[in-house]
């Protein structure tokens, strides 16, 4: 029988609940929810809850850390687990900013233990697999990839958690930088960057935002990575029915990739060759908690590390540059927006998002205009 691993973690509410959901039922033997600290955690039962970190790891004694825990606290938690001696499952973003990314690494290659970070994508079986035909040659040069996902949030969303969801640091003046394109959509813009194998180059963005937010929930970037252009429009300022994707199409030299979501519908990973030929790699399912087992099969098989912090890094950098060229987003104008009881939304933007990704354009819209039409927005800087 396999040597027990013992888990702990970091956050039990908010999407840490997940794991423990996945650990209830474990889908590799002798894993072992071990023990959890959370200073919001009441009535919890599902393993000893520590009053803090130091005596968790001393009672507990786990192998393998997760952090599920609010951005700010990534890289704090994580470089305390590896000296602590855990091997570290990070939920996505890597950390808040590059720096603390990369003291990140720095502490985990000096624990010498294993990290992976929770880029659902990157798990999955046929992304995988598609992957590896794309890095085989297959499809030829990659030549661009774009994505949209038009996803509404209503204000509840942004109210979550203990005050952070949107700021650009908390309350003790720690680094967040919760944004549509930092959270709910990184994993979109993470898979073109885990696809090319390469850091975003050449950005250029504009950022939007409706609701009472710091940062934004509106972005539309374009850029280049390892040759190919790059393109992603986002948002969370729409109406409910309007919700779009994600939508995925990664253009090579002799085959275009496309995925997409629609509602509950999944239309399968399909790769259409210029030779007529179509190779379907299956429905993207997103694995549930694969990153989990991908973590103790790691330990205990030595198999590969599926999103390791070095590609999670390439998300981070490219956000950080898009704070570097434009430090504050553009508020939309408040005629603007529709404001209802629980959801704040712009008429016309998903209209212009889907022009803007059709076209592979950056929005330049008329900001004195009565409303977002198409009479009177238009697009800019077209890629080639």
């Amino acid at each position: 029988m396999d040597e027990e691993i013992r888990v702990v973690l970091f956050g039990t509410g908010g999407y840490a609940a997940n794991y423990l959901e996945a650990l209830k039922k474990p889908r590799r033997d002798s894993v072992r929810l071990a023990g959890a600290v959370d200073p919001y955690a009441r009535d919890f039962t599902a393993c000893p809850l520590y009053a803090d970190a130091e005596t968790m790891f001393r009672e507990a004694r786990p192998h393998i850390a997760v952090i599920g825990t609010p951005i700010q606290f990534h890289a704090e938690q994580a470089e305390l687990a590896f000296a602590h001696g855990c091997h570290v499952v990070l939920e996505k973003p890597i950390a808040a900013t590059v720096e603390s990314a990369r003291s990140l690494l720095r502490a985990r290659d000096q624990a010498g233990k294993l990290l992976n970070v929770d880029y659902q994508l990157c798990y999955d079986p046929a992304i995988r697999a598609m992957k590896a035909d794309a890095d085989a040659g297959l499809f030829g040069a990659p030549v661009s990839l774009r994505a949209l996902v038009l996803w509404p949030r209503e204000r509840t969303y942004f109210q979550r958690g203990s005050g952070w969801a949107g700021k650009k640091f908390d309350a003790q003046g720690r680094p967040v930088f919760d944004s549509v394109l930092n959270n709910a959509t990184a994993h979109y813009l993470m898979n073109m960057l885990f696809m090319t194998g390469a850091p975003a180059e050449n950005i250029q963005c504009a950022t939007f935002r409706a609701n009472p937010v710091e940062t934004y929930d509106t972005a539309v970037m374009k850029g280049t990575s390892a040759g190919a252009d790059i393109f992603i429009a986002v948002s969370h300022a729409l109406a409910l029915p309007e919700k779009t994707g994600p939508i995925l199409e990664y253009r090579y030299e002799r085959a275009t990739v496309r995925w997409t979501r629609l509602g509950d519908d999944h239309a399968p990973l399909t790769a259409s060759f210029a030779d007529g030929r179509v190779k379907t790699y299956g429905t993207v399912d997103e694995p549930y908690m694969e990153n989990l087992w991908n973590m103790v099969d790691a330990i205990r098989e030595g198999t590969d590390i599926l999103c390791t912090g070095e590609t999670a890094l390439l998300q981070t950098m490219a956000v950080e540059r898009m704070r570097e060229i434009q430090p504050e987003s553009t508020p939309f104008p408040e005629v603007w927006i529709r404001r209802e009881e629980n959801l704040h939304w712009v008429p016309g933007l998903a209209d212009a998002l889907r022009r803007c990704y059709d076209r592979q354009e950056l929005p330049h819209w008329d900001l004195s205009a009565s409303s977002l039409t198409e009479e009177n927005s238009h697009t800019i800087l077209k890629l080639k």
